[in-house]
């Protein structure tokens, strides 16, 4: 093959093992950590030095992955906030590590099979990267945006590996690649390992002490990395028993290889099963699974060395991940196939191999790849569909796993977020029928209640959001206006008190409790209440009508002609905060003051006999 011819068949590789992928291209920010990291962060838009100094040194959200926030920074720069080229970004540095697993495969076949020909080599390195790169397990990492750092650090550590496998004579170009993907995502720090497996075979080298330097950054990043992930919430130490742990990694081992080979079921999330542990069954069949695999590896290891090698690399790439260290609360993520899905694709191009081989190089084994790379990259299309917008990436997590209570809850949010809230209700429910211990989703269908007047099925509803998260100031709130509802006013202002203590903030919270104060004869609280939620909230008139009304039960009767004139200038067509205005400033001897408020609020209510009465008693009081 020329090089020209070479050269095309590279970027043809690149694009087809892009194309897959593309139904998700015009994907927006989905909510699903993308809100997180990129639109309600501010700190990547650009290279200034305040966001580069964040960069440089944030664990935002537990890992430290300062390239991969230079890279965002970087698309910011060309593109501004555009999903759609940070996702190309993604694409290309996918199709970039698709052409660098090719040129590896081709390496190590040359080194474990010096007799092989150039032809064989191609076509077996062809199928590897292809079956590597349009799997349906590497969609999470190449559409979703947050997961920049899988197909930055990914392009990188294979990138330190062609390095290490080409230049012998130049040690530092391997080591500088993989301290670029360090820095772009911690869990490649198991590459000293893999370098020492592929020194066994096929490169049969036996230099231990070059390595070093790469250890030492692995054991760096390492405790980095479990510190930032420490410090934001997400590694599971003690409350994840030893056993736990055990069982989540076991059944790792054994997931990610049966999804490769049979890639059904796929979802953004994996919930871990009720009752998982080392009494599951299903644990059992994992770890005899795996011990029959790592059986016939180990059988085939003089006829077959590949297939060891390619275990070995596959237990190395997925043990940070696999769940012995515990972050976050899914079973298993289809993201973490990026790294050890690398061996079983190289594996699968050894098998070709053999098979053409065997076959005489004969058309089945090589008809039989290209149907299999077709099959993949369409449920590769078809799973980046599922990424094409955050409806659908709920949807499809509820359709895989309707017990699974995140992916409705998500749903619901992005239903209410959209103004969808009758959907939003219907997934609410279905939730909690699953696990009655959300109060928020309780909470949600309290307050519909309560819009439907439905009082007592509301305080039954928000009782129950209060059980179970007694934290949760707005489930308070609403359990307030429920009994509010019912006429039991002494437990609403209990509850509102309550709601206050816990969230001092919410600008509904203490203008209802301001009334309530109000109405039972504490208007000082009242008032302090009522000036909270003015500054909270400036901009609304109601709030410094309530506050008029807690200062007259006072007697402070100027002061309250001046709220009740702030909540007429907000809304100059507020009635009752031009009547009472009024009837503040006539107590204060203001009787032309109050003539001229009783008089618009007749002009906006001509009917209105409070008002008119008002303004005749002010009238023959200045006749007097």
């Amino acid at each position: 093959m020329t090089a020209r011819s070479r050269k095309a068949l590279l970027t043809l590789l690149a694009l087809t093992a892009i194309l897959p992928f593309l139904p998700a291209l015009t994907a927006p920010f989905l909510e699903w950590d993308d809100a997180i990291n990129l639109t309600e962060n501010p700190h990547w838009r650009g290279f200034t030095p305040a966001n580069i100094r964040w960069m440089l040194t944030t664990m935002f959200g537990g890992p430290y992955q300062p390239l991969s926030w230079l890279s965002y920074a970087f698309d910011f720069t060309l593109w501004g906030e555009n999903p759609a080229a940070l996702r190309m970004t993604n694409y290309a540095l996918h199709g970039f590590s698709s052409v660098l697993l090719f040129q590896i495969i081709e390496d190590l076949i040359r080194e474990a099979s010096p007799s092989s020909s150039p032809r064989e080599r191609l076509i077996a390195a062809l199928f590897s990267s292809l079956a590597w790169a349009v799997h349906p397990l590497r969609v999470e990492s190449v559409v979703w945006l947050t997961e920049r750092r899988d197909v930055l650090s990914g392009f990188f550590y294979l990138l330190a590996v062609r390095l290490y496998i080409r230049d012998r004579e130049k040690p530092l170009r391997p080591l500088f690649a993989f301290c670029l993907a360090v820095l772009s995502k911690a869990s490649v720090i198991t590459l000293p390992l893999t370098l020492l497996a592929l020194d066994r075979w096929p490169l049969r080298r036996s230099s231990w002490a070059d390595k070093i330097p790469y250890f030492v950054i692995s054991a760096v990043a390492g405790v980095v990395g479990l510190v930032g992930h420490q410090a934001s919430g997400t590694l599971k130490g003690a409350e994840v028993g030893l056993g736990a742990r055990l069982s989540l990694g076991v059944h790792s081992l054994w997931w990610y290889a049966a999804k490769t080979a049979w890639p059904s079921g796929l979802s953004p999330y994996h919930r871990v099963p009720d009752g998982f542990g080392l009494a599951d069954p299903a644990v059992w069949a994992a770890a005899l699974g795996v011990t029959a695999l790592a059986g016939l590896a180990w059988a085939a290891r003089r006829r077959s060395p590949a297939a060891p090698a390619a275990a070995a690399h596959y237990a190395i790439a997925l043990l940070p991940l696999a769940g012995f260290v515990r972050f976050g609360h899914h079973l298993v993520a289809e993201r973490y196939s990026y790294l050890p899905g690398l061996a079983l694709s190289a594996l699968a191009g050894a098998a070709l191999l053999a098979a053409r081989r065997r076959a005489g190089a004969r058309a089945p084994a090589s008809a039989a790849a290209v149907v299999l790379i077709m099959a993949c990259a369409a449920m590769t299309a078809r799973g980046s569909s599922y990424w094409s917008s955050t409806e659908a990436l709920w949807r499809r997590a509820s359709d895989v796993d309707p017990h699974a209570t995140l992916p409705r809850t998500n749903l619901a949010s992005h239903l209410r977020r959209s103004g969808r809230i009758e959907e939003a209700l219907v997934q609410e429910r279905l939730a909690v029928a699953e696990d009655p211990r959300l109060a928020e989703q309780i909470n949600n269908l309290g307050a519909n209640a309560l819009e439907k007047k439905s009082c007592a099925q509301a305080e039954k509803l928000l009782r129950a959001a209060v059980a179970a998260k007694p934290s949760l100031a707005t489930a308070h709130y609403n359990l307030a206006l429920a009994l509010g509802c019912l006429g039991r006013r002494a437990e609403e202002r209990a509850e509102l008190e309550r709601a206050a203590r816990l969230d001092f903030s919410n600008a509904d919270i203490l203008n209802n409790l301001g009334v309530a104060l109000t109405s039972s004869g504490k208007p000082a609280r009242a008032e302090a209440a009522l000036r909270r939620a003015a500054e909270l909230q400036p901009g609304r008139p109601v709030t410094y009508y309530n506050l008029g009304n807690a200062l007259m039960a006072q007697g402070r009767h100027r002061e309250a002609g001046d709220a009740f004139d702030a909540a007429a200038r907000l809304d100059p067509r507020f009635v009752l905060a031009w009547i009472n205005g009024g009837n503040a400033a006539a107590r204060a001897g203001r009787l032309r003051g109050a003539e001229e408020r009783y008089r618009k609020a007749l002009e906006i209510a001509p009917r209105n006999e409070v008002a008119r009465r008002n303004l005749a008693e002010v009238r023959r009081a200045l006749r007097r």
